[in-house]
């Protein structure tokens, strides 16, 4: 069997394969075989009908059955003896096959870029990493969260226009043009009043709230903040009409002995160690998240490559469904959907590029590392998404073997590896000594 590699683009490649007639005439040999096994013929009896007289009754299968044969197994060959792994599904053009001659096909495809620039010593690397200690006030701002979340709320009953740290419920609709803004249109949305920020004044929605009683309506306008969703409505002045269904207040449960027993802990003690440890986490998780963005904006810094088109695609595609599932959340129909989509290609594309890059150098830094993902891994991985979709294992994992999204999995799985692999071996430098520096 001979090849040749074509250099199409800096991403794309094209393989030319000849399979000598011997070969061929050996696969369709055996696929007629295999055909045969299972079919019975007057005069034969079962799986003994000859090759020839199994060829020509079942042409079709038998053709179809050498020919995936030979390909499937050349391609895995070619691959796997140039050290080559496709970025993108392989695009096949080929002869018919016919017995006693050489058979001829090509398959296309794109893969990673050569001109990637991968560090050296990943321990030679630096990054900037915050504290993943939390401070007194953020243990105290998790112990408020845990005792907001099981807060009981009072309907005010007194008419009176709502204050700081009332609990408003809402009906709010912001347009542009008559048209919905959209995350601005939303029914019976509760929100904590609040004082502002230092420096900062109230926001109009915060105004018009507060000057509202109960089952009254009011108005005003307000300008759409430059880090909405919708570019296109960036900056432009949106009418918002608000109706007051609701002012509530918010009682919190006292952090005591009794309250520690009712979740279960044996005293207050414990539970009190349980918001440290969790606070902890949190704050280290947060550190590691941010300080993993800085080194891959630092190791990408001035960098330029061409992006395999394929996986720009699959970056886009994830990232219009999150918006969709975000839109969905705040009340909007697939028609306003799809039109917010549409006014928002350019950010969609440039994300999709954005990540993309990302997503081609870690897989190249994998690659060099000769990282691997197990099926093992791989079932972990599932079993973990069918206990957070409630979905049965066996079925889910079927489903994604068949559908090929696993390879997506395995594909995210790598990369994590990846980032994980340069973030340990870098070196990590608080705020002030990298100033310092």
């Amino acid at each position: 069997m001979a090849h040749s590699i074509e250099v199409v683009s800096p991403v794309s490649r094209k393989i030319s394969v000849t399979v000598p007639a011997e070969e061929v005439n050996a696969a369709l040999n055996a696929a007629a075989r295999e055909v045969g096994a299972s079919v019975t013929l007057p005069g034969f009896r079962k799986g003994k009908a000859p090759v020839s007289v199994i060829e020509k009754r079942f042409a079709g299968e038998v053709l179809s059955r050498a020919s995936e044969t030979l390909v499937e197994r050349r391609v895995a060959d070619i691959l796997k003896e140039e050290d080559i792994k496709p970025l993108s599904r392989l695009d096949y053009n080929g002869d018919q096959i016919v017995r006693g001659k050489d058979f001829c096909f090509s398959f296309s495809f794109e893969t990673l870029p050569d001109d990637i620039k991968l560090p050296e010593d990943l321990s030679a690397l630096t990054v900037e990493m915050d504290s993943s200690e939390a401070t007194e006030e953020e243990v105290e701002a998790f112990t408020k969260r845990l005792l907001k979340s099981t807060a009981t709320l009072e309907e005010v009953k007194e008419e009176r226009l709502p204050e700081n740290g009332d609990i408003v419920t809402i009906d709010v609709d912001g347009e542009v043009d008559g048209k919905s803004v959209p995350g601005m249109k939303v029914e019976n949305y509760s929100i904590q009043l609040s004082e502002p920020a230092e420096g900062k004044e109230l926001s109009e929605l915060d105004n018009i709230i507060r000057s509202l009683h109960t089952g009254e309506e009011g108005t005003g306008t307000m300008v759409c903040p430059e880090d909405h969703i919708d570019e296109s409505l960036r900056g432009k002045t949106v009418n918002l009409s608000v109706k007051l269904i609701r002012i509530s207040r918010e009682i919190l449960p006292e952090l005591d002995e009794d309250y520690a027993k009712k979740l279960g802990f044996p005293d207050l003690a414990a539970l009190k160690k349980m918001i440290a440890d969790q606070a902890n986490h949190n704050k280290a998780a947060s550190a590691r998240s941010a300080a993993e963005q800085k080194l891959m904006a630092s190791v990408l810094e001035g960098q330029e490559f061409p992006l395999p088109e394929a996986v720009v695609k699959n970056q886009q595609v994830e990232y219009e469904n999150e918006i969709r599932e975000y839109l969905g959340q705040q009340g909007l129909d697939k028609a306003a959907i799809d039109e917010s989509l549409k006014n928002m290609e350019g950010e969609v594309r440039a994300r999709g590029e954005e990540r993309a890059r990302v997503q081609v150098f870690l897989t190249a830094l994998a690659r060099r590392e000769k990282l691997e993902v197990s099926a093992q891994e791989v079932d972990m991985q599932i079993m973990q998404m069918a206990r957070e979709y409630k979905q049965d294992f066996r079925k889910l994992r079927e489903a994604l073997y068949q559908n090929g999204a696993v390879n997506d999995i395995q594909d995210r799985m790598l990369n994590s590896k990846a980032m994980s692999l340069m973030f340990d071996k870098a070196q990590k430098v608080a705020p002030a000594e990298a100033k310092a520096e």
